[in-house]
């Protein structure tokens, strides 16, 4: 497997060697027992995420390299918003810092997955594919993020209860009632951005293909999407999950979040929603729906054939095998 080395792709792993360092340095700050590790740590969170912000957006803005898709830009553009959603809540309240003990290593793992699946290209990236796909990709992203904070403090949560602990993070948490307040915060947060994603990814599929099966299927999963914090705010409300049931269910939760944003949805259908990432896998027939997109965004200097326009694609990417 070739692998792709775009400038982007380049500032994908320095990011995702930064994020390395913040998670190698939290799992010392926890087998040491020392703050000073964690303080390290979230120095190379912020170094990262710069570097990781510039290296997604700076291409999208100016149309530099490419507007096709690939898994590791769905990875990366995930992790990304999830570390703004970090590193806003640990300015605003200081106890959420410990949170960066799960948070950055699942991160970090995230991107080494996505930078090492194979790069084939999926289609024009869906933001540029109608407005209402920015309020589902965006709504996304914040859900990932919100449900790492709620599944962080679930975990915390857990620790706390262990008596007679000292040393970091266990002084630097604050009492259970706190971590179970912020656990069901994040939960509501998470279920209000799920329910964004929901809602404007069901509008855009209603509008473009109408009620037909295939529209059906995908309201189907990410209406299932939504249900994973519906249960939980209904389960807190009427059935009075508090403390270690709640702490408990969100780490599972986040899992749930992982089968649905990163396998459900993009591996069951041959389209964006869709398209397998795994070998072996046909260019030609998966690229058929887009070339006409395509050609709002890639001007060839001269008419060539669909599969000549694949095979552009493939070069622009250096995806080709």
């Amino acid at each position: 497997m070739e692998i792709n080395m775009n400038p982007d792709v380049r500032v994908y792993w320095t990011a995702t060697a930064l994020y390395g360092l913040a998670a190698l340095f939290y799992i010392l700050a926890f087998i040491k027992k020392k703050e000073k590790f964690a303080d390290l740590g979230m120095n190379f969170v912020w170094i990262g995420f710069i570097v990781h912000a510039l290296g997604t957006f700076y291409p999208a803005i100016t149309h530099k390299y490419t507007h096709i898709c690939s898994f590791y830009k769905v990875i990366g553009g995930t992790v990304v918003m999830g570390m703004f959603v970090f590193l806003a809540a640990s300015l605003a309240k200081k106890a959420i810092k410990p949170a960066g003990l799960l948070i950055m290593p699942i991160s970090f793992g995230l991107m080494v997955v996505g930078g090492l699946m194979p790069c084939h290209p999926l289609g024009p990236s869906p933001v540029y594919k109608g407005w209402q796909l920015w309020g589902h990709v965006t709504g996304a992203g914040f859900n990932f993020g919100f449900a790492l904070l709620a599944a962080a403090m679930g975990v915390l949560y857990l620790l706390k209860e262990a008596k007679g602990k000292t040393g970091y993070p266990y002084d630097q948490l604050p009492d259970l009632e706190v971590l179970d307040r912020l656990n069901y915060r994040f939960v509501l947060v998470a279920f209000i951005f799920a329910s964004t994603m929901v809602c404007f990814g069901s509008l855009w599929s209603f509008m473009k293909f109408g009620m037909v099966k295939k529209t059906l299927t995908l309201a189907g999963i990410v209406w299932g999407f939504w249900s994973i914090y519906a249960f939980a705010l209904a389960s807190r409300w009427f059935f009075h999950w508090q403390g270690r049931r709640l702490a408990l269910y969100s780490p599972f939760a986040l899992l749930l979040v992982f089968l649905f944003l990163f396998y459900m949805a993009p591996f069951r259908e041959k389209n964006y929603h869709s398209g397998p990432f795994f070998s072996p896998y046909n260019l030609q027939e998966n690229m058929k729906p887009y070339i006409k997109d395509m050609e709002s965004t890639i001007k060839p200097d001269k008419p060539i054939s669909t599969p000549a326009k694949v095979d552009k694609v493939a070069k622009l990417l250096d995806n080709k095998e």
